[in-house]
This record gives C-alpha cells, structure tokens and sequence, in this order.
C-alpha cells in the first residue's frame, strides 16, 4: 500500500461523502424541497465541491434529491451518488427543523488518475439531526447537531487489490447546549490494512519480519465539550492492533468555543492557496487562543515489543540482551540532556522496567493549572527544557 497514491482517490472520496452527509444533516426544509436543494448546493460549495441533482421530490416529511452527483474541489474526482433521501422532516424550535434520517446510497467510485483506485462505501446514515435557523446569530448554529451517524463499510483497493477496510463505523453526540457538557463518541468496529505493497525497502523487509505485512484492529474515542469555557476532554482515544498492542492518548484543551470554530473557518478560507509559512503563522495565531490542561500517551503491549528488539538484534548481530543493556546503559546520557534531573532519572527507571519486561508505558503532562499556548510557545522558544515542569510531565512502565 502506497499512502502517497493508493489511498488519494480514496481519501478524496471519503471526504467528499462525509462533507455530503453533513451538509445534507445541516440544510432541511420539510415544507419546500427546492428551497433544502438550493440551501444544500450553497452550503456544499463552503466545502470546496459542487453538488448537482436531475430533480427535487417531495412527499409529506420526505425529500429525495434525484440523482445526485458530486465533485471535489475545482471539478476533480466528480461521481455519482444517487438518490439521496432526508426522512421525518419536521419543524423545531425558532423556525428550524428536525431531520429524523438522513440516508445516502452506496457509492462504488474508480478514480480516473494513474493507479485505479477503487473506493467503496457502504451503509450511509445519519439520524437526530436539528437544522438552526437560516442565517441564525446562535453561535449554536455554528456547530452540526445530530444524535448518530453510520457508515457501515469502507474498502479501497487499488488495482483490484484491498490496501484497506473499515467496517462499522459510527460516532454519537448529545444535545449540543449552553448549560451542560456535550458527550461524544466515534468508533471503527474493525479496520484491516495491507502493508505488503509499502515503497521502501526497509521498512517492507521489517515488517514482513515482523509478520506485519497486514494490521488489524479497531478504534474508540470518546469524550466531552463544554461549550462555555471551549473545554473539550478526549478522555480516551484508543487504537488496537491486533496481535501487536494498544495505543491510547487523552487530551484536555480549554478555548475551542463555538466563536473559536468560527474564527478558524475564517482563517482557514483567507489562507488557502497561500504559502505554508503564512498558513502555519495562521494556526499559530489561532492556537494562541487555547489552553493546555493535560494529555497522555500510554502503550499497551501485545507482543510487538518483544518482536521489535529481537528484530534489531538481528539486524546488528547482536543478542538481544546485549542490546538491552546497550540501551539502558545510553539512555541516561541521553535523558541528562534535558537538564531535570528528576526527570531524566524517572525516565531512565521507567524504560529500563519496560525493556525488561514489556507491559506498558505511559507518558503524562499533567500541570497545575490549565496553561494558555501561549505560555507554552513563548517557553519552547526560550527554553524548551523549562517545558517539563510547566506541564508537569512524568513517565511510567508497567502500572
């Protein structure tokens, strides 16, 4: 599998359709199909892409959009989607409206640039979705409303070979209010990825060695945000790998408020097309405008590591013992130069445990206080090692 070429067509169609199912979620008008057809082709051009149908029919609270198509950003990638339905449409609160289900047909897409990509998609809905009012100052309608939504499968190949599959994607969302936190989660059931075809030489060798030329797995995440103070607590974001270990990463961020989103929609428009430095000095900006409260990083193993070091001992004709006591005897020289002792000595004691017995390991950055990025920018500039004390970072092995 080749990410630079054989997941672009797919990674374009993917994009697409999820832009579809939400600009679709966000643009009802239960009373007048044409009017929900003209709203969704102004707002699915915000996206980058146009979107085109024959007809507009409308039957009590259903709307069908007849043959739809769409199309990526300056006409690329366009494909048929078919008809795509909106059910139970009803009237809500201050003249918005209600979507009970929104429904896409399954997309079977060949991309027309060099390698065929093939990319299919399966099973697209999405359920609960309240619709604010056109042109509403809420900053709630700043932000999609919707209760669930499911793509059953996703497979992309590429010429007639499978690089990659999902199955029994979802993600819910509670009510979106100003009083109470918004819960959230987004799942993958399964996902598997053929890395035989990988480019480079090396690395194609060591995964075969180490029986990873196919990865398997799934994918949880879930958290909180409140839109008060912009807080949002990913309290677990977990991937699987079958036969190899767990990732898991939680991060607490204050500042992301509905007005933050929009400033970043806006920014985001008046830098593209320009250089990377001026796009990079844009999300700096924004970033400014956030406040770091505490994130980890933990890795569960499930055999990968063993299979990592015997791996490299090979490689260097060595046993693998000698090589752990090769690297516990280098990492405190390395650790030194961070200049926290105390750090420098708990890292050293947790990845010597590690080493001797694969269990798990996690990073932490825990401070006091929340700290704005600015703090954190202006302190990484300075002094970058000043940074372990302000966010309060510690590591552990086997806890």
């Amino acid at each position: 599998m080749r990410p630079t070429t054989s997941l672009k067509s797919g990674l374009h169609l993917m994009a697409a359709t999820t832009a579809l199912v939400v600009v679709f979620a966000g643009s009802a008008y239960a009373v007048d199909g044409n009017a929900v057809a003209a709203r969704l082709k102004g707002v699915y051009s915000e996206y980058g892409a146009t979107l085109e149908y024959s007809n507009v029919e409308s039957s009590g609270s259903t709307i069908v959009l007849k043959d739809t198509k769409v199309s990526g950003k300056d006409g690329k990638d366009s494909f048929k989607v078919g008809d795509v339905t909106l059910s139970d449409v009803a009237d809500a609160d201050a003249g918005g409206f209600k979507i009970g289900l929104i429904t896409v047909p399954d997309v079977d897409y060949t991309s027309t640039e060099e390698g065929k990509g093939r990319v299919i998609v399966q099973g697209i809905s999405m359920e609960g979705v309240t619709l604010p009012p056109e042109n509403s100052t809420d900053p709630l309608a700043q932000v999609l409303q919707f209760e669930k939504t499911e793509i059953k499968h996703i497979s992309v190949s590429e010429k007639g070979k499978e690089a990659l599959a999902l199955d029994d994607i979802s993600g819910t969302r509670s009510p979106i209010s100003a009083t109470a936190p918004v819960n959230f989660t987004s799942n993958i059931g399964n996902f598997k990825a053929d890395l035989s075809e990988v480019e480079d030489p090396k690395t194609k060798d060591a995964l075969k060695a180490l029986g990873y030329e196919t990865l398997s797995g799934k994918f949880d995440m879930g958290g909180t945000w409140n839109m008060t103070d912009g807080r949002i607590n990913v309290e677990k974001m977990n991937v699987t790998f079958n036969d190899a270990g767990a990732l898991g990463i939680k991060l607490d961020l204050a500042g992301i408020t509905p007005d933050f989103l929009k400033s970043a929609k806006e920014a985001t428009k008046k830098v593209e097309g320009k250089p990377d430095d001026a796009q990079a000095m844009a999300m700096l900006g924004l970033m400014q405008q956030l406040s770091f409260t505490g994130a980890s990083i933990r890795f569960d193993d499930g055999s990968l590591t063993n299979k990592a070091l015997d791996y490299a001992a090979k490689q260097q004709g060595m046993k693998r013992d000698d090589l752990v006591n090769q690297g516990k005897a280098i990492l405190p020289m390395m650790a030194a130069q961070l200049g926290n002792a105390e750090f420098a000595q708990a890292l050293g004691t947790a990845v010597s445990a590690y080493l001797d017995s694969p269990k798990n390991i996690e990073i932490k950055a825990a401070p006091g206080k929340s700290v704005p990025f600015a703090i954190i920018a202006a302190g990484g500039m300075a002094d970058p090692k000043s940074l372990i004390k302000t966010l309060g970072v510690t590591v552990n092995a086997n806890q």
